[in-house]
């Protein structure tokens, strides 16, 4: 008899017990839980990345020559080290060894360009930055326009390759080799209620914001993923191809590997095409997901192999509804476990039963209230309350606002340098008097049970291609291109993918038109690739309120379909790479699939 159930049924429940008991005066830390993993089992697998491997016991060693090269440099608990780079060992080794001795890493999106790339650096308040040798270019670009703080230092990190040292960085590789490798001593200790680091978000004010993330949460998402979620036991080896500096990434996926002892098999990138070749090549048991990315994999070809794998566990957000049961069966999954949870860390949801369309309960694991949905009426952006000013909980059937609960297992430690933001986002006196709540600005479905299913997001963000992206920040790049009075960025629902597809309607200024051809090399320079409006709508006047806030409702409902839009529609060809006229013909085209983007 196989007694691996009966070490998995350990598992989840001893990582649900470790969640619920962990707060700000439990000692332990990132670099506790990683040393004494490296006690129990120095030799075992930590790191498989392309032709590398490092155990446990040389990835604690790396991390530790961080760690003491940066204690020696001055550096002490609470200095802050942007990290621009991408997903490779040394993302990981490098995060491990700022977190030792309590030094926050600033987690930089690796695809921001000029404008939001200095922002988000700079709201950081960092002391240094460490630049993965792929993204030197885009560094020195803006790098005239950073306000570091002293000593400002700028390193190069190379991955071993054999190249010159950028203009203005320090070379990594000789000022670590002769740092000590032994666990560097720290006093006062590090406590879950220090700050791990900071992940970005998008949010109502266009740019990205840094929420603080503390060592308690990562901790008790490590405990909760790999433990009640994903079963996990030593033997485990944990896909991951997600980007490092997403919470999916850096404090789900990573998180749940060293918190269980197991392997994590690390990509540069997600690829569909080469997905299952990969799990198979390294035995992958489990793997965490965002649902683009299970859509990309149920889109490709139809192989006899599909059901040959190991996958066995999958936990993630995002999977819907209209092709979960398909995925499952296709892929021969054990279990798939539906999540819910922002980056801000607050109020998470948990599907754990498998039920299809289900993002997770209010109530955790039927022991925590995580949270309510208020009723809500998405034109006038403002809750439905009862004759004594609270608001009202939605019945079963009814969709409004999911409210998380913040208490001290669900902490809010707001954003960095955005009290502003930070305010905005918690409401009091909600249903009661003193209670407070986070403000997720997701619209979600109350069903039986207390299960809830998301709706949609709220106000001035979309997602797409796995990416929170912000309209105001959008429409600042797009109103720069010239010619334009408004530009009202929102994101449209296309058949068969994930999240809304970037959209903009364009008001002229009088007697001005666009260039589409220039229009579109302006787009391919300025934005990503994630948040280009693939979509335009040229309007007569622009759409706003009184106080002229921009008015998007309507225009999402109305979606690109010219057979009921009157004004000229354009899109962003993905051949050609400009835009071209909508036609109903090409609109078909989109909306079955013919054509991807």
């Amino acid at each position: 008899m196989s007694i691996e159930p009966i070490r998995r049924f350990f598992s989840k429940y001893l990582g649900l017990v470790g969640m619920i008991a962990l707060n700000e005066k439990t000692k332990l830390s990132f670099g506790s839980v990683l040393e004494k993993q490296v006690r129990k089992r120095p030799n075992n697998k930590l790191i498989i990345f392309e032709d590398r491997e490092l155990t446990y016991k040389q990835f604690n060693e790396l991390a530790n020559q961080y760690a003491h090269l940066f204690v020696a440099r001055g550096f002490k608990k609470g200095d802050t080290v942007a990290l621009i780079m991408g997903n490779k060992p040394e993302y990981l080794i490098i995060h491990a060894g700022l977190a030792k001795i309590g030094v926050v890493s600033a987690l930089i999106n690796n695809n921001l360009r000029g404008k939001t790339l200095e922002h988000s650096i700079n709201i950081a308040d960092a002391k240094a930055i460490i630049v993965g040798y792929e993204q030197a270019e885009e560094y020195h670009k803006i790098s005239k326009n950073l306000h570091l703080k002293e000593p400002g230092t700028v390193f190069v990190e190379k991955e071993g390759k054999t190249m010159e040292t950028p203009q203005g960085m320090e070379d990594l590789a000789p000022l670590l080799a002769n740092e000590s490798m032994e666990n560097p001593i720290v006093n006062p200790a590090i406590t879950p209620a220090d700050t791990l680091g900071y992940i970005y978000t998008s949010g109502t004010t266009g740019l990205p914001k840094a929420t603080r993330i503390k060592q308690q949460k990562w901790l008790q998402l490590g405990y909760a993923i790999g433990g009640y979620g994903l079963n996990a036991i030593v033997e485990d080896t944990q896909y991951l191809c997600l980007p490092l500096y997403h919470t999916s990434g850096i404090n789900t996926s990573w998180a749940s590997i060293v918190m269980t002892g197991g392997s994590v098999a690390l990509k540069r990138k997600f690829s569909a095409s080469g997905f299952w070749d990969d799990i198979r090549k390294y035995n992958a048991t489990l793997f965490v997901y965002i649902g683009e990315l299970c859509r990309y994999l149920n889109n490709q070809p139809i192989s006899p192999k599909d059901g040959d794998n190991p996958l066995k566990y999958l936990i993630g957000n995002g999977l819907r509804g209209e092709y979960w049961e398909e995925f499952q069966n296709r892929f021969n999954i054990s279990r798939i476990i539906e999540v819910y949870g922002t980056t801000e860390g607050v109020g998470g949801l948990v599907n754990s039963k498998g039920v299809i369309g289900m993002v997770g309960r209010l109530t955790l694991f039927g022991i925590l209230k995580m949270g309510e949905i208020a009723a809500f009426n998405p034109e006038t952006e403002e809750f439905i309350r009862d004759s004594n000013g609270f608001a009202k909980k939605v019945n079963v059937g009814e969709s409004g606002m999911f409210l998380a609960k913040i208490n001290k297992m669900n902490p809010f430690p707001g954003y960095k340098n955005n009290e502003k933001a930070t305010n905005s986002k918690i409401v009091e006196n909600v249903f009661k008097q003193g209670d407070k709540y986070f403000n997720s600005g997701d619209l979600m479905r109350l069903h039986k049970k207390s299960y809830a299913s998301f709706v949609d997001r709220l106000g001035d963000t979309f997602k797409w291609k796995g990416e929170v992206v912000a309209t105001n920040e959008i429409s600042d790049i797009i109103n720069k291109f010239g010619q334009i009075e408004d530009a009202n960025v929102y994101g449209v629902l296309v058949n068969n993918t994930e999240g809304r597809a970037g959209m903009v309607a364009l008001a002229l200024l009088p007697g001005e038109s666009i260039n589409w051809k220039k229009f579109a090399a302006y787009i391919a320079e300025k934005i990503p690739v994630y948040a280009r409006p693939y979509f335009v709508r040229i309007r007569k006047q622009s759409d706003v309120t009184t106080s002229f806030k921009q008015i998007k409702t309507r225009l999402k409902k109305e979606g690109f379909d010219p057979a009921i839009i009157s004004d000229d529609l354009y899109f962003l060809d993905p051949v050609k790479k400009e835009y071209v006229s909508l036609s109903p013909k090409l609109f078909e085209n989109i909306q079955n699939g013919e054509i991807r983007f």
